[in-house]
């Protein structure tokens, strides 16, 4: 074999792992740039403890907003960003104020007052949800 055929076979064996490396590493730079930051601030029990409103800062980088959510949990589930739906969400790391008005109803307050509301939905699943 001569030499310049191996030196070919080397570089052509030498180049796919490379080539694995580098797209793996750019993937998870991207996956990293554009991923969010959720951290969990507080979570009400409801007055038997079976559900949970669960509050948290979302935040995503320089070009998206900082947000406080919140959103319902059964007792016992894990709450997930990704598959947990929100039932509010606002502009901002505010203090929110969850008070169960019966197991199905729920009062929710923010300190200060929001200035941007992203989502105010009235019920999620079967509490009815008032803002004050």
């Amino acid at each position: 074999m001569s030499r310049r055929r191996w030196i070919g076979i080397v570089v052509a064996a030498l180049a796919i792992p490379v080539g694995f490396i580098c797209v793996f590493l750019v993937d998870s730079v991207m996956h990293e740039f554009g991923a969010c930051r959720v951290v969990r601030q507080r979570a009400f029990a409801s007055p038997s403890g079976g559900q949970l409103v669960v509050v948290v800062w979302k935040t995503c980088g320089a070009t998206v907003p900082d947000s406080t959510q919140a959103s319902i949990v059964a007792r016992g589930r894990t709450f997930s960003p990704e598959s947990t739906p929100t039932f509010v969400s606002v502009g901002g790391h505010l203090e929110v104020v969850v008070v169960w008005s019966s197991e199905r109803a729920v009062r929710v307050g923010f300190i200060p007052e929001p200035g941007q509301i992203y989502k105010r939905d009235q019920r999620a699943g079967d509490v009815t949800i008032n803002y004050e």
